[in-house]
């Protein structure tokens, strides 16, 4: 995906951007082998630990493409996040347009960080595979937010809910590009560069349909 960045010349922001598109092909590419028949147990929790890890990376890729591009000159990592209100501040005053998708991410952020922190630093991911016979509750792996022993009803389907992160993500870094890069003349060159950070989608990039 950075073949054409680098033919071109790549600019650290042309970097931070191409962080941003490779964590979401990690994310689909998790996405994709969780959704394999017969995968074992271990090699699941792995897959969904990277993930949601990897999930979490895009969107501060994301935040780090921001501070670049709008020259707000942080320099910490730390004050370089979506979910710090005063980052969000100094975004959305440099460039109003795209206020609501940083809160967008934002959010998503915070339910991210909820099983991100529990597999990184508290007692890991409780992941389980679920057989069944009715079509409003798919055959696969499934992430238990109350723990094994937990509320059954609250598993979530992990490949449904990391594309569904994907996706998210993808479509609010696409609009924050619009706004912040693409100009009326140059709609059509942005579209091409937003076009390879959504090649992880296709079955020649992961193996999947």
């Amino acid at each position: 995906m950075i073949a054409p960045l680098v033919a071109n010349g790549v600019s650290e922001n042309d970097y931070s951007l191409y962080g941003a598109g490779s964590a979401l092909g990690f994310v689909r590419m998790a996405a994709c082998a969780l959704g394999e028949p017969y995968s074992i147990q271990k090699v699941a929790e792995y897959h969904a630990y990277t993930g949601i890890s990897a999930a979490r990376t895009a969107i501060d890729a994301i935040a780090v493409w921001c501070n670049l591009v709008l020259n707000l000159g942080l320099k910490s990592g730390i004050q370089i996040s979506m979910t710090k209100k005063a980052f969000r501040k100094q975004v959305s005053n440099a460039s109003p347009g795209i206020a609501t998708y940083v809160q967008a991410l934002a959010d998503l952020a915070g339910k991210i960080d909820d099983h991100r922190n529990r597999a990184q630093h508290r007692e890991g991911l409780a992941v389980r595979y679920k057989f069944s016979r009715n079509p409003k509750h798919l055959t696969g792996w499934y992430l238990a937010p109350m723990g094994l022993c937990g509320d059954h009803t609250t598993d979530l389907p992990l490949v449904d809910l990391l594309n569904g992160w994907a996706e998210e993500i993808e479509e609010n870094l696409r609009e924050i590009h619009k706004v912040l890069v693409t100009s009326s003349d140059d709609m059509q060159e942005a579209e091409q560069l937003l076009a390879r950070l959504s090649k992880f989608k296709s079955s020649s990039d992961t193996g999947c349909e």
